[in-house]
């Protein structure tokens, strides 16, 4: 695989987009842009370079060596039956070429990294409640909303805390099998872009140093983040470095997904749709509340085998379970960096009325 395409994963289509507008006009693209391009190899060069053929052998004019017995011929061999034309498939056939044919590309450097998955489902109750405390206080202010998303991924810079290993990553140095720790949590975020064609793309641009900051300031982070990227304004800068990744499917009403790790990474966090488990999708609202049954959602963390195991990766999605119930002042910290006056809400066990004896 090339290098830029390790080096910066799903975004190299993205890349390669803004390439060929700086070739037509390197005035199209900012300053940042035109530096990181005046140096950048095309991912294809590379590759083409690999696999060119090497140059012919040359022939020597030594006169070749006679046998010393005269042996037989072999007797020929008849050819082959050649195997009928396979048939084309139905359809229309479309060419995959430029973003597209870079996504092909990621999809198939991905196979060469071993992964495996932990599944979690986590009630959402207390944090639904929260948000909606979070959302009210905000826009007392006039500012944006919270999404679940922003909370669930402070949650993750949080619980790597205490499972730093899910943010390492596998390199090879001189010949050597060796992990990578990093202090920094550069988390990147999954942005799905559609075009004015209708034709979709995805960018992940990270927050950097995401664990030096307040959940404030990683508020307006991310909201930068996103911003940018809806304006087609992300600069290289904010491509490099990803650590670990969290993608949301669960926008689209996905329950689960597996999504697939590009390397320079150690882990890829997704979440799937926010909801009642579907047995209950017909009940009466009424008799949910009742019975004190919780929305949910379902967690993945994919990862690299070859440093990260089945027992960290579900550890940490257990910490972030935690930590979205509101363990450890997981949400009174989030109240006292945005300045909430008020008590969040709070876990607790149901007491339903019939269990007690009403």
């Amino acid at each position: 695989m090339s290098s830029a395409t390790q080096a910066y994963g799903a975004n190299i289509a993205f890349i390669e987009e803004l390439y060929e507008k700086y070739r037509m006009n390197p005035d199209s693209v900012s300053p940042s842009w035109r530096e990181f391009f005046a140096e950048y190899v095309e991912p294809q060069d590379e590759e083409e370079k690999e696999t060119a053929a090497p140059p012919p052998l040359t022939q020597s004019s030594a006169p070749s060596p006679q046998p010393s017995a005269t042996v037989p011929a072999p007797a020929p061999v008849p050819a082959p039956e050649p195997k009928p034309a396979a048939k084309p498939q139905a359809g229309t056939p479309v060419a995959l070429r430029g973003a597209a044919s870079k996504i092909v590309q990621n999809m198939e450097a991905s196979l060469s990294v071993p992964t495996a998955t932990s599944v979690r489902n986590i009630p959402v109750k207390v944090l639904e409640e929260n948000r909606r405390v979070i959302n009210n206080h905000l826009a007392l202010g006039g500012q944006s909303k919270a999404s679940f998303t922003h909370i669930v991924a402070w949650a993750i810079v949080k619980s790597l805390k205490d499972h730093p290993r899910m943010n390492a990553a596998f390199t090879m140095q001189d010949g050597t099998p060796t992990r990578l720790d990093r202090e920094d949590v550069n988390i990147g975020l999954a942005i799905d872009i559609e075009r004015k064609d209708g034709s979709r793309s995805l960018l992940v641009p990270n927050i950097k140093r995401a664990q030096t900051l307040d959940f404030a300031q990683f508020l307006k982070a991310y909201n930068d983040v996103v911003r940018k990227a809806r304006n087609n304004t992300l600069e290289i800068a904010d491509f490099e470095g990803t650590s670990i990744s969290l993608t949301n499917p669960g926008t689209i009403g996905t329950i689960a997904s597996v999504p697939r790790l590009m390397q320079t990474q150690g882990a890829i966090l997704a979440t799937g749709q926010i909801d009642y488990p579907a047995e209950y999708s017909a009940a009466d609202p009424a008799i949910l509340a009742d019975l004190g049954i919780s929305k949910v959602m379902t967690m993945t963390s994919t990862y690299d085998h070859r440093i990260i195991q089945g027992a960290e990766s579900g550890a940490f999605l257990a910490r972030v379970h935690e930590l979205l119930i509101g363990a450890d002042a997981f949400y009174d910290d989030i109240y006292r960096d945005l300045r909430i006056p008020y008590e969040p809400v709070r876990w607790a066990k149901d007491r339903h009325r019939l269990a007690l004896g009403d």
